[in-house]
């Protein structure tokens, strides 16, 4: 069982629209016997945990197989990358030697992963209305624009992802259900959206603390950075363990135009708040957690020597999958070759240089795809906020030929 992954047997995520899937990279969604998602504030988390489709993704596991729902391991391991199935393996050392993993069901769910909806103050090139409330509000308005009828608005997917993702603040009883087995999470990753704009989350802390459970609990998070952490800092010193991942993928004016409606001075003043935190309480770790996509590939050296400055324990190096047309993979040929010259010629005597060539491997896998879906939607976006990518990503610009 060489490539067991041994999520299916600790943990369960919820999706922006209030869906689980095993784990945050699987492209299914868990289904009912009728091939219906099951979603978390009609279902009990442990009915959904223990269903035909958990079960049968154990069995596949257990017998040797590489499910195709988990398809993105095997493109990152394919590629040289250490995948989220080993650095989860690698992270829970210990529970590999307790997990039942010879067994169909599982008494209890250890690791919540909960994507918290789409509440989101931001609006990032890398997202789009399934983790952004902003960003569906913006895709309505190009439907507007474009003279679409009240109709059309309302069949368009990011329509629907208003109404789903705010499910977090509209389901009593998924909190219940929660509440319910608080005793048995070991771990819990809140993202989002923007997990820290969930006071609901918060309240399920405070419960934690109150019910004696906090000390044994590890929480991770994936914030943007635009939210300041005095709010929680009481809350979170009870907790065993509190990982704080900065979703910072550039700086400057370059950070403004990727993550739209963010400053970077706030973001900055932010990141020395958490740092202080970080200072005070032994059990607070400090992570910068970057998405590598074709905005920011040119400027990773700058962005890590502005990490330099601040005490992060650790950068996670992530790819972005989707959407397609902003991934590294889909850029044309030749774009590549540029890239991967001008990244070899700022990295090869680098102590990133190990990361950089796992990104230099996964442009070289990928298929190049059609620049003009890319510009299409650089464009639209451009001229809506008013924007332009050479004035912030000149020499980009010019590689990928975006006038």
């Amino acid at each position: 069982m060489s490539k067991l992954c041994i999520l299916p047997w600790m943990s369960l995520e919820t999706s922006p629209i209030g869906t689980a899937r095993p784990c945050c990279l699987a492209e299914e969604e868990i289904t009912d016997a009728n091939g219906e998602p099951m979603s978390v504030q009609e279902h009990d988390l442990m009915d959904i945990y223990n269903g035909n489709y958990m079960q049968n993704l154990r069995q596949q596991f257990r017998a040797g197989k590489q499910p195709e729902t988990c398809k993105k391991c095997w493109v990152e391991e394919a590629a040289g990358r250490t995948s989220k199935r080993m650095n989860t393996i690698a992270k829970f050392k210990e529970k590999t030697k307790t997990i039942p993993v010879h067994s169909d069901t599982v008494e209890k769910i250890e690791f919540l992963d909960l994507k918290l909806g789409n509440i989101c103050n931001l609006k990032c090139r890398i997202c789009g209305s399934w983790s952004s409330s902003k960003w569906a509000s913006e895709e309505l308005d190009y439907l507007k624009a474009d003279g679409a009828s009240r109709e059309q608005v309302k069949k368009h997917t990011a329509y629907s992802m208003l109404k789903k993702g705010a499910w977090p603040r509209q389901s009593e009883a998924f909190w219940e259900s929660l509440d319910a087995i608080l005793g048995d999470v070991e771990y819990f990753e809140f993202t989002g959206g923007e997990p820290l704009m969930i006071q609901e989350h918060h309240d399920l802390l405070k419960r934690a603390v109150e019910k004696g459970y906090a000390h044994n609990i590890g929480i991770h998070y994936n914030t943007n950075g635009t939210k300041s952490p005095e709010e929680f800092a009481d809350t979170w010193k009870n907790f065993k363990r509190v990982e704080i991942a900065l979703s910072i993928d550039n700086v400057g004016e370059r950070f403004e135009y990727e993550r739209y409606l963010a400053k970077w001075e706030e973001a900055n003043e932010n990141t020395r708040k958490f740092e202080q935190l970080k200072k005070d309480n032994s059990n607070i770790d400090l992570q910068l957690c970057f998405t590598v996509n074709m905005l920011n590939v040119l400027y990773l050296d700058e962005l890590l020597e502005w990490a330099e400055q601040y005490d992060f324990d650790n950068y996670h190096w992530n790819m972005l999958h989707g959407p397609e047309e902003m991934s590294i993979a889909c850029l044309s040929d030749s774009a590549k070759d540029k890239i991967i010259t001008i990244l070899t010629n700022k990295f090869h005597n680098s102590k990133h240089w190990s990361n950089v060539e796992n990104i230099i491997n996964m442009m070289r896998n990928g298929t190049s795809g059609d620049d003009e879906t890319l510009f299409r939607k650089l464009r639209t976006t451009d001229q809506y906020r008013n924007q332009h990518l050479k004035d912030t990503h000149a020499e980009l610009a010019e590689i990928i030929g975006y006038v």
